[in-house]
C-alpha cells in the first residue's frame, strides 16, 4: 500500500496497515495476524509504504552510526535512555534489533529529506546530516509510543527550507538551559532555526569584552553561546543571532547618552507612541553622528565572529514612522547620500554599511521589513533575506502603505513569512491582545501574509518559510516556565504547517494525535 498526501490520510487516528488472515496450510492450525500500528507524528510523515516484517526495539539495542551522523545518534542514544529503553552507540557491526544512521552526502533529493526502513533493524538514511537529525525525532515519536515499528518504509521532506522559533531574550531573559529546552521543541518537531533576540529595550544579552559597558547584568558569556551552538548542532537546528539596530537599542544606549537620536519637538501623543515603539526615544541611535557608526561597528566585529551560522540579523525595524520630528535626518540625507535622498534613505544605506560587515565574515544578513518603507533613492542590496511582518509604514501591521512582499521579492530578496498575526504570540503589553490562538494558526497558512496577500506564482521560490515568534514586550506578565505550554501548542502547529500543511485534518483530530505523540 504506498500512500502519497500531505498530512497522510491512512495516519487517521493511527495509520493502520491492512489486516489480513494467513490462509492455513494443509495439516497446520490457522491463526490470523494482528495488524500493526504506525503510530502518529508531529508533523506528519509525506509517504508510508507498508510491508514486511517490522521492527522490534532489542534489549540490548544499539544505535550504529557513522562519523558524519556521530551528533544526533548520541542525542537519540539520550532521548531513549531517557524513556526507559536504554541504548549505546557504537560505529559498525549492525544486527537485528539495532538502529542505524546512514549519511549518503546524495545530492539529488530534496535538502533534509529522509528515509526510514523498517525491517529487523530500523534503518535512517539522509543526504545530510538535518535529514539525519530529522529522521532520529520521527524514530524517537514512533518508539516513544511502540517498541514495535511495523514493516515498511518512510519517505519524507518538508515543504519549506525554514521552520523555526524566535526568542525574545533581549526583553525578558531566559537561561541557557531553557534557551536549550525549546531548540529541543523546535527539534523534535523537524524545524531547522532558532533565531535569538539577544537585545532590546530591557537588555544586551552578550558579554562584552570591548564595550563591556552595554552588558546587561543578566547574559550569556562566550562559554553559554558555545553550549547552545553545540546543542543545537547536535539537533540539525541553525542559530540565527539578532542584535536589533538603530532602533531598540535602550539597553546599548544607556551607558551613550550622547547618541541618542532625539526629536526637535515632541507631544504628549509623541512621547506615548514612542514609548509603545522600540521602547521609546531612547532606544533609537543617531545615525547622523559618525560615532555611531564606531559603535555598531565594533559590536559587529566582535560578536558576528562568534556564532557559526549562515545568517546575521541586522534589526532595523521600527526606526522612524514620522521623520519630520527629526529634520536632522533629512539634512543628512540630502549632504551624505545625495541631494535627492530623503530622510527613509539614511536607514537603507546603514542597513547596507551593516551588511557589508557581516557579509565579510561570510554571512547573510537578514532584517525586518518595515524599516525601508520610506526610502527613496537608494535600496536594500538584494542579499538581505526580508522577515516580513508589517505591510503599514509605522502604522497597525496589517495596515497599507508599505512595500508589499511581492515588491520585495520583485527586487530579488528571499523572504520570510513574519505575519504579526498569526505568527507572533507575545506574552505581555497590548499586543498580547492580538495573540492569534492556535486553532485561527492552524486555519493559516505560510503563504498569507499579514496584508492578506500571496506572492505571484513566479516569485514562491523566494518564499523561505517562516517561524513562531515569541516577544515579549512586557517581560513581568510571564514566567519563562509559564511561557512554555501556551508555546509548544502553537510551535506543533507552526511545524506542521511548514512541514507539510494540514491536509484538511481537523484541529481537534491534531490536537489527539499531538497528545499521543508527546514531548521528549
Amino acid at each position: 500500500m504506498v500512500v502519497r498526501s500531505r498530512f497522510t490520510r491512512n495516519i487517521a487516528r493511527w495509520l493502520t496497515a491492512t489486516a489480513c488472515v494467513m490462509a492455513a496450510a494443509p495439516g497446520a492450525n490457522a491463526e490470523p495476524v494482528v495488524a500493526q500500528e504506525l503510530p502518529p507524528t508531529i508533523p506528519s510523515i509525506k509517504q508510508w509504504i507498508s510491508g514486511g516484517t517490522g521492527f522490534t526495539l532489542g534489549s540490548d539495542a544499539r544505535i550504529v552510526a557513522d562519523a558524519a551522523s556521530r551528533g544526533p545518534a548520541q542525542r537519540l542514544a539520550e532521548d531513549l535512555t531517557g524513556i526507559g529503553k536504554p541504548v549505546s552507540v557504537t560505529g559498525t557491526g549492525a544486527r537485528a534489533g539495532d538502529i542505524v544512521l546512514v549519511q549518503t552526502g546524495d545530492a539529488p533529493e530534496p535538502a533534509e529529506s529522509y528515509r526510514i526502513s523498517s525491517t529487523d533493524r530500523l534503518t535512517i538514511s539522509a543526504r545530510d546530516l538535518p535529514g539525519i537529525a530529522h529522521g532520529t525525532q520521527t524514530a524517537l515519536q514512533w518508539l516513544r509510543q511502540s517498541g514495535t515499528i511495523p514493516g515498511g518504509s518512510a519517505q519524507d521532506w518538508p515543504d519549506y527550507a525554514e521552520r523555526g522559533l524566535m526568542l525574545d531574550t533581549g526583553r525578558e531573559f531566559f537561561p541557557a538551559d531553557w534557551v536549550k529546552a525549546r531548540i529541543r521543541d523546535a527539534a523534535h518537531l523537524r524545524m531547522n532555526m532558532v533565531q535569538l533576540h539577544l537585545s532590546d529595550s530591557q537588555g544586551f544579552r552578550l558579554d562584552s569584552r570591548v564595550h563591556p559597558e552595554i552588558t546587561s547584568p543578566l547574559h550569556y558569556t562566550a562559554a553559554d553561546i558555545a553550549d547552545i551552538l553545540d546543542y543545537a548542532d547536535s539537533y540539525g537546528i541553525e542559530i540565527v543571532p539578532e542584535i536589533d539596530m538603530p532602533s531598540h537599542m535602550n539597553a546599548i544606549l544607556a551607558q551613550h547618552q550622547d547618541l541618542v537620536l532625539r526629536p526637535a519637538h515632541t507631544s504628549s501623543a509623541d512621547a506615548q507612541r514612542d514609548n509603545l515603539i522600540a521602547g521609546g526615544v531612547g532606544g533609537k541611535i543617531d545615525l547622523t553622528n559618525p560615532a555611531a557608526y564606531q559603535l555598531i561597528s565594533d559590536i559587529l566585529h566582535e560578536f558576528v565572529p562568534m556564532f557559526r551560522g549562515r545568517y546575521w540579523h541586522l534589526g532595523c525595524d521600527e526606526y522612524i514612522s514620522d521623520y519630520s520630528r527629526y529634520p536632522q535626518l533629512s539634512e543628512y540625507a540630502t549632504r551624505v547620500i545625495g541631494p535627492d535622498a530623503a530622510p527613509g534613505d539614511v536607514i537603507v544605506a546603514f542597513a547596507n554599511w551593516a551588511a557589508d560587515i557581516v557579509e565579510s565574515f561570510g554571512r547573510t544578513p537578514r532584517a525586518w521589513n518595515d524599516g525601508f518603507d520610506q526610502a527613496v533613492t537608494i535600496a536594500p542590496k538584494t542579499e538581505v533575506v526580508m522577515q516580513y511582518w508589517s505591510s503599514s509604514a509605522g502604522g497597525l501591521p496589517w495596515l497599507p502603505g508599505g512595500r508589499t512582499p511581492a515588491e520585495l521579492t520583485a527586487a530579488g530578496h528571499p523572504i520570510l513569512n513574519a505575519a504579526f498575526t498569526p505568527a507572533y504570540f507575545v506574552t505581555g503589553g497590548p499586543a498580547a491582545a492580538l495573540n492569534a490562538p492556535p486553532e485561527l494558526l492552524y486555519a493559516w497558512d505560510p503563504g498569507l501574509f499579514v496584508n492578506g496577500s500571496r506572492l505571484p506564482d513566479a516569485d514562491r521560490r523566494l518564499l523561505r518559510g517562516s517561524m513562531l515568534f515569541l516577544w515579549c514586550d512586557d517581560p513581568e506578565v510571564m514566567t519563562p516556565e509559564q511561557i512554555v505550554d501556551p508555546l509548544r501548542a502553537r510551535l506543533r502547529v507552526m511545524a506542521q504547517q511548514l512541514w507539510g500543511g494540514t491536509g484538511g485534518v481537523s484541529y481537534p483530530e491534531f490536537v489527539f494525535r499531538a497528545n499521543a505523540v508527546g514531548w521528549p
